[in-house]
């Protein structure tokens, strides 16, 4: 973590004159290819070198976006209304949950909203968002994934594997062993220290679920690997950087 700005820092130094020369939101009639390279860059240098002003960029476009859809490429909003989550506040959040019920008829602007709940990082969003994930308004095929989404998130982690341990009775019960349930197992491997590969294990050597012993296995050994390499590779990390 005391390294973190620099190596945000770094991001932003290589990468944001690449984005800098395609622009944001950029021309609507450029080719997917670099549409895409676009939508990738806006995320890695925003989120990944936390810039603050591509933020707000992104939270004014995806106001704009919910004002008028055509207002930038479909393949740009999801990742516009991901970086203007991570750094939203409540209002925000109340307005993409607004969106969600508006635009519930139509599935692909439904699930660029709900796959951008979990991009919100201040802790009480993410207990609203994985509230909201069990309850009935969240159809039992997406609970798993809205919830392994916040496991993959630093922000989200470790609050997300403290309601799944509170609320294991609820989430075998709706989703039962095969639906949902190995999404959020397989997630746990985005952990990376020994005592999360320990914490883990224990859990699940009390609530077994044979169904997904394997993803359960994988999850653990991406662990204890992440944790050998942050050991192993870390000094020099922190020497480059």
């Amino acid at each position: 973590p005391a390294q973190r700005p620099r190596y945000q820092a770094w991001i932003r130094e290589r990468f944001g004159p690449a984005l800098a020369g395609l622009g944001v939101p950029g021309d609507a009639a450029d080719a997917d290819e670099r549409q895409s390279r676009r939508a990738e860059l806006l995320t890695l240098v925003a989120l990944g070198g936390d810039d603050a002003a591509l933020q707000a960029r992104a939270r004014d476009l995806a106001a704009g976006y919910m004002a008028n859809p055509m207002s930038i490429p479909g393949t740009l909003a999801p990742d516009v209304l991901r970086v203007a989550a991570a750094s939203g506040d409540a209002a925000l959040y109340d307005r993409y949950f607004a969106q969600l019920e508006k635009v519930r008829g139509q599935p692909e602007e439904y699930y660029r909203f709900f796959s951008a709940l979990p991009s919100f990082r201040d802790p009480a969003l993410v207990q609203r968002t994985l509230t909201f994930a069990i309850s009935p308004a969240v159809r039992t095929q997406d609970t798993g994934s809205l919830i392994a989404a916040l496991l993959g998130q630093p922000h989200g982690r470790d609050a997300a594997w403290a309601f799944v341990r509170a609320e294991w009775p609820t989430l075998t019960r709706n989703l039962g062993t095969f639906q949902g349930i190995p999404d959020i197992i397989g997630a746990l491997g985005s952990f990376c220290s020994r005592d999360a590969a320990a914490q883990v294990r224990q859990f699940f050597a009390k609530n077994p679920v044979p169904s997904s012993e394997r993803s359960l296995q994988q999850a653990i050994e991406r662990i204890e690997n992440c944790a050998a390499l942050v050991e192993r590779q870390g000094p020099a990390l922190n020497t480059w950087l």
